[in-house]
Order: C-alpha cells, then sequence, then structure tokens
C-alpha cells in the first residue's frame, strides 16, 4: 500500500510543471508544520543550535525548513526528467569551486554535504557536468520506498552503494576515481562515530569517509545547494577542507573540520536546513541518553 500511495503521489508530482511542483511541496511543508510534525524535535534541536534566538524566529525557522523538506520531496521524481531535457542547467548554477571539480575531476575525491537545501539534486547536477557520480547511502526501512528512491537516483546519474555492501564495490569505485558523496550530517550509533562539536554540543558524527580520505590520500570538498527564491534555482558551493596536514590518525581532527563546515552553511541558511532529525540523539558515555 505504501510503495502503491507513493508511486501515485510521486506521479502526480512528475507531471506538473516545475512552478506548479515547487508550490505543491511548499504546501505539503506548511500541511506538516500546522500538524505539528515533528514539533518538539525541532524546537528542541533549535534551541541547542540558536539557544539566543526568541520563540517567534524559532517558528518561522520551523515552517520554512517543513516548506524547503516539501520542495525537496516535490522535485525527486522530477530529477531524471531534467537531466533528460538537460533544465538541470538553468535550475542547478555552480557559484564557487568550480576550479576545485576541475582540478581533482581525473583523480577523483570525496565530496561531503549536509541536509541543506536539496542534497538530492547535488549528483545529477554535477553528473549533467559530465562528473561520474557515486553515493553512499543508507537503505530505507521500508524495501519497497527504498526501492522507488533508488529508481529515480539511479535513473538521474548515480551509483548507489548501500553502506551494507561488501566493501569491495566502495574500493572499486575510488580505484576508477568516481567521486563519492556522503551526507555527513546524521546522528550515528557510537561505534560508527566519533562525539565532535556541533553548535557547541557534542554530537556523533560518521567518520568513515574521513577514514577513507585519509587511507587513500583523497582530496575532500565540502559542498552544500541552497534554493534562491528570486530565481527558483539553486546556487551550488564547494570548498576544500584541508587535509595535508593530516596523518591517517587523524580522523577526529577531519570529522571536526568537515562538520564546521556543515555548521557554517547553516547558520548561513538555518530555513533551509533538516531540523527534524535527532541530530543529538547518541549521547556520550556518561550523558542522559534521550535528550529529545
Amino acid at each position: 500500500m505504501d510503495e502503491v500511495l507513493i508511486r501515485l503521489i510521486f506521479g502526480y508530482l512528475k507531471k506538473l510543471n516545475r512552478d506548479k511542483a515547487l508550490k505543491r511541496g511548499e504546501e505539503i511543508g506548511t500541511l506538516l508544520y500546522r500538524l505539528g510534525y515533528r514539533k518538539d524535535v525541532i524546537k528542541k534541536n533549535l534551541d541547542i543550535a540558536f539557544p539566543q534566538k526568541d520563540d517567534e524566529w524559532k517558528r518561522y525557522i520551523a515552517l520554512e525548513s517543513l516548506k524547503n523538506l516539501g520542495r525537496v520531496l516535490a522535485e525527486l521524481p522530477k530529477l531524471p526528467e531534467y537531466l533528460k531535457t538537460g533544465e538541470i542547467k538553468s535550475i542547478f548554477r555552480i557559484r564557487s569551486g568550480d576550479e576545485l571539480l576541475e582540478k581533482y575531476r581525473d583523480e577523483g575525491f570525496i565530496l561531503l554535504t549536509g541536509h541543506l537545501g536539496n542534497w538530492e539534486i547535488i549528483n545529477i547536477g554535477l553528473s549533467y557536468h559530465g562528473y561520474r557520480m557515486s553515493a553512499l547511502a543508507y537503505r530505507q526501512r521500508n524495501r519497497k520506498i527504498n526501492r522507488i528512491i533508488e529508481e529515480i537516483r539511479t535513473s538521474a546519474g548515480s551509483q548507489i552503494i548501500y553502506h551494507d555492501q561488501p566493501m569491495r564495490k566502495f574500493i572499486n569505485a575510488l580505484n576508477s576515481k568516481r567521486i563519492i558523496s556522503f551526507l555527513v550530517d546524521q546522528n550515528t550509533l557510537r561505534h560508527r562515530g566519533v562525539f565532535v562539536d556541533f553548535f557547541g554540543e557534542k554530537a556523533s558524527t560518521v567518520f568513515f569517509p574521513a577514514k577513507v580520505a585519509l587511507k587513500y590520500k583523497k582530496p575532500v570538498l565540502f559542498c552544500y545547494s541552497v534554493f534562491d527564491k528570486e530565481t527558483k534555482n539553486y546556487q551550488f558551493f564547494v570548498k576544500e577542507v584541508k587535509t595535508d596536514d593530516l596523518t591517517e590518525k587523524d580522523v577526529p581532527v577531519l570529522v571536526q573540520r568537515y562538520t564546521y563546515e556543515v555548521e557554517n552553511a547553516v547558520r548561513e541558511y538555518p530555513e533551509q536546513y533538516m531540523w527534524t532529525h535527532k541530530r543529538w540523539k547518541t549521547r556520550p558515555e556518561g550523558e542522559p541518553e534521550n535528550i529529545y
């Protein structure tokens, strides 16, 4: 039933022109806000990240954040068509870091981002520009929904590598000098992460991309793609994360560096961040296990 419903919704959104799809997405986000979707989680996250801000500001950010999430969902089923028609060229604009992408194009690199703006459009946007993309992903709990999302991502030009697949597939992508993208801003279990500062609070953060980058001496770039309400396109920014002073033992240092990059981007565009996630759920030893 879930699969049928999702396919019907995605099928409807896919048929809409882009302006209407964006509008529907924002309406979905507004409805979620009015229904109180993850209200307490959003409020807790904003209290941690922006303790100095008043409740009116936080309510505004909560609403805009859910509207942004709605836009991401509304455009997801349209991504393959954007690539096929070439419409992606006007939707996805590289605003900074183009020289870095070109510098490392032929050797491959680690590309890190967070749930800011539209993270789903990054791989398709770069695929259009000729970059060979692979993305490390976690499977959705619902296998049928996971299959739908996988179909969209792969038809939009990405190779998907799941975290539970053999390491060989990941190494093959590295050896093929592909660009491997990671989302690095979600809470992770203790054995998969290290605790680093995120908005002044310890957050368990995935260390795998840092470990890979340092072991295989791959460049690390951080990026994000944010929505411009006036032009209705996505502004894409890239910068390099310094690694040349690090060794394989410095994984926590690199994790902190790219987590700061996430934080800095979120501070600039808090209304486009996905505050619905329990980012600080895993706690250091000795602290309360559930702060939500």
